[in-house]
C-alpha cells in the first residue's frame, strides 16, 4: 500500500485530496491491483473497457490500426502514468485502441463509471476527482492534436523534427521511449525508411543519434 500512495501522492487525478483519504477515493472507484505478463493484452480491438489504469510498475502501450492493418503507436506509459480513462468514463463504447504491456505489469484499476451514478454523491472526493479527470483528458486532448499534427505530415523528416519539438525534456540529447521499430510505428512509417532518414539527416548536419538518443545540432537550430 505504500507503493500505491507514494505514486498516487504524485498524480494530478489525486490532487487536492489529503493522503490519509486515498484509501477512501480507491473504495469509491472500485480500484483493485492486477498483474498483466509482456506482450498481454489489457484492452482488445472492439472489446469495451471497464477500467483504467494507473502503472504501478512496468510499461504499457497503446496502439490502432488502419483498415490496411498498419499499426499507429499513440502513446506508451511508464510507473506512475494513467491511461485508458476516456474509454472506462464511456461504458457502452468499444475500444477501438489495443492496449498491451510491453514487459511485466502491475496496473492499479480503477471504476471510473462510478463517479456518473446516483451512488457517487455519497461519495465526499467524487467532484473532486472528477474534476482532477476532466483537467487530465483536457492536457491529453492537446497531446493527440499534436499526434495529428505528426501523421498529417507528408515527408518522414517534418514527422521526426515535429515529434522532437514536442518531446519536453529540459536538456540535449533527447532520450526516446521507443526502440527503432516503435518510434516508427508511432510516426506512422516504414521502419527502413525511418532508418534512412534519420542517416541522411545525421549526414545533412541537422541531428546525431545512438539508438534511442537523439541530439538536434547547434548549427540547424541556429536556423530555426
Amino acid at each position: 500500500m505504500k507503493l500505491i500512495n507514494s505514486i498516487l501522492q504524485s498524480m494530478p487525478l489525486f490532487e487536492y485530496i489529503s493522503k490519509d483519504k486515498y484509501d477512501n477515493v480507491l473504495t469509491c472507484l472500485n480500484a483493485q491491483v492486477k498483474t498483466y505478463q509482456k506482450d498481454e493484452t489489457i484492452g482488445g480491438l472492439q472489446e469495451p473497457i471497464k477500467n483504467a489504469g494507473i502503472i504501478l510498475s512496468g510499461k504499457v502501450s497503446i496502439s490502432f490500426f488502419s483498415k490496411a492493418g498498419r499499426e499507429y503507436n499513440v502513446q506508451q506509459f511508464g510507473k506512475g502514468e494513467m491511461f485508458g480513462e476516456a474509454f472506462a468514463c464511456v461504458q457502452d463504447e468499444s475500444n477501438t485502441a489495443q492496449i498491451v504491456a510491453e514487459q511485466k505489469s502491475q496496473i492499479l484499476l480503477l471504476h471510473f463509471s462510478k463517479l456518473f451514478t446516483e451512488k457517487a454523491r455519497s461519495c465526499p472526493f467524487a467532484s473532486q476527482v472528477t474534476s482532477n479527470l476532466l483537467n487530465e483528458t483536457a492536457k491529453k486532448n492537446i497531446f493527440l492534436n499534436k499526434k495529428i499534427e505528426i501523421l498529417t505530415q507528408k515527408k518522414i523528416r517534418d514527422r521526426i523534427l515535429i515529434y522532437l519539438q514536442t518531446i519536453d525534456q529540459p536538456a540535449s540529447p533527447i532520450y526516446i521511449p521507443f526502440n527503432r521499430q516503435g518510434l516508427a510505428n508511432y510516426l506512422g512509417v516504414d521502419r527502413s525508411a525511418l532508418s534512412r532518414e534519420l542517416c541522411t539527416m545525421r549526414d545533412e548536419g541537422i541531428l546525431e543519434f545512438n539508438k534511442n538518443r537523439i541530439t538536434l545540432l547547434k548549427s540547424y537550430l541556429s536556423h530555426l
